[in-house]
């Protein structure tokens, strides 16, 4: 009976360690094919009808930033990824998908692909939406912006839009020094921040389970209040502005609403 329970013993030490050999192995196998970057799509575009950007990407980090023309470059480790781009009725679409393949029985893929949009003007429309990957704006003015990211963040810097509508699923949405009339915020699982909150704006903010940070800089709210409602979280105003959650008349509403998270008001 003891030699039996030390031959099982043996068997299950030897079938270990070969296995830790093999995922030692196979996490170089990976790391190696995720520092081979090569360039999958670059393409200019001279039309000047170019009014909006449509993105729908399945694969793809994008950041999508100020430049002399509208261009696009893909770049990566993963060359499964396709791109497609093509400017239909005054926008300029972009997607991406896996193209065919052998079998990859990898268990272990770090490969990923990072994708640049220069944007020259004005935009009358942005919209925007990744299933898998984070996304930054940079520069970036539009009239109307729609932007989803179900996994990965959503950041948003130095640019000015007129309406602006943000959501993610598992995700924090982050604006800094960013301008708009009216904002909608709303993400499932994240944070909501703002540093240099535009004073005086109307927004609606929801999160599940992630807490909220609005942070004035230079100009302060003067006629706007604060509506906050939560399951289990709490309000913290630094702001001594907001007397009783209001300043000024309150002609301006911001409607915070949290599930499981604090709000700060600073």
């Amino acid at each position: 009976m003891k030699k039996s329970l030390i031959w099982i013993f043996v068997i299950g030490l030897v079938i270990t360690v070969i296995c830790a050999v093999g995922a030692v192995q196979q996490f170089k196998i990976e790391h190696k094919k995720a520092n081979q970057i090569t360039t999958n799509f670059n393409e200019t575009y001279n039309n000047k009808s170019i009014k909006g950007l449509d993105l729908d990407l399945k694969h793809s980090n994008v950041k999508i930033k100020e430049g002399k023309t509208f261009k696009v470059l893909s770049k990566g480790s993963n060359e499964k990824i396709k791109i497609h781009a093509k400017v239909k009725n005054g926008n300029l679409t972009v997607s991406d998908h896996k193209g065919q393949s052998n079998v990859d029985i990898s268990f272990l893929d770090m490969r990923y692909n990072d994708m640049t949009i220069y944007v020259p003007r004005d935009l009358e429309n942005l919209k925007v939406h990744s299933d898998d990957g984070s996304t930054t704006l940079n520069d970036i003015n539009a009239d109307k912006a729609q932007l989803n990211t179900d996994v990965m963040d959503l950041t948003i810097n130095d640019s000015k839009f007129n309406q602006l509508v943000a959501s993610g699923d598992t995700s924090d949405i982050k604006l800094n020094k960013t301008q708009f009339q009216h904002g909608d915020f709303k993400t499932d699982t994240g944070d909501i921040l703002m540093k240099d909150t535009p004073a005086d704006k109307p927004m609606q903010i929801k999160t599940d389970t992630g807490n909220v940070e609005l942070i004035y800089g230079k100009d302060k709210p003067k006629n706007s209040q604060i509506e906050y409602s939560s399951d289990t979280g709490n309000l913290n105003i630094e702001d001594k502005q907001f007397e009783n959650k209001k300043v000024g008349n309150g002609h301006h509403v911001i409607m915070i609403k949290t599930d499981t998270g604090d709000a700060l008001i600073k």
